[in-house]
């Protein structure tokens, strides 16, 4: 019964924690994150902090690591204790937004818990080889700028830039000159 009280005793410190970094963002939100233990139970507000846009990619591996995922990573989903259920479905949930490149990484960012991620690593490599499969999977390829910042650049931009006109500006630019925009305003409609 004590056992119980003190969980239900530490969700509530933890939840009280996590309400006191709403506000926060950048730097300061990285760092609060990376002091919140939720290894032991749910957080209420966990979830609405991690799927913000302010945090970046090396923050969201520190708080996955902070929730121990190594303890449910060979159990399958209806073997987790019923206890531990939240606490799985937040480890899901920032593993997905990792691996779907949710969180973007820093230019200058720095990874706090790159020991725990290169263990990691070196386990799922391991499985890999031996044909099993974790029940989360990181993406090696989202976490490369992480390890090499040469490695990411900025996307390219959708729109082509062009040095000549179009054809179509070409065939057109005459009749424009004649009867000026608005008679192309009035063909748009």
């Amino acid at each position: 019964m004590t056992k119980q009280l003190s969980a239900h005793a530490r969700r509530d410190e933890t939840s009280s924690e996590i309400g006191r970094l709403e506000p926060l963002s950048g730097d300061a939100l990285a760092v609060a994150l990376n002091s919140v233990d939720w290894s032991e139970g749910p957080c209420d507000g966990l979830g609405r902090i991690m799927a913000r846009r302010d945090v970046d990619l090396a923050t969201a591996l520190c708080v996955f690591f902070r929730g121990a995922p190594e303890r449910f990573n060979y159990l399958p989903k209806p073997h987790v204790p019923d206890g531990y259920r939240a606490v799985a479905r937040h480890l899901d949930n920032i593993c997905l937004r990792i691996n779907s490149g949710f969180y973007l990484p820093q230019p200058d960012g720095r990874l706090g818990c790159r020991d725990t991620l290169d263990r990691w690593l070196d386990y799922q490599r391991a499985d890999r080889q031996e044909g099993r499969c974790g029940r989360w999977v990181l993406d090696e390829a989202v976490l490369m700028p992480l390890f090499d910042s040469a490695w990411y650049r900025a996307p390219r931009s959708h729109h082509r830039e062009r040095d000549e006109p179009s054809l179509w500006h070409a065939i057109l630019g005459s009749l424009r000159d004649l009867w000026g925009p608005r008679a192309f305003m009035r063909l748009r409609k």
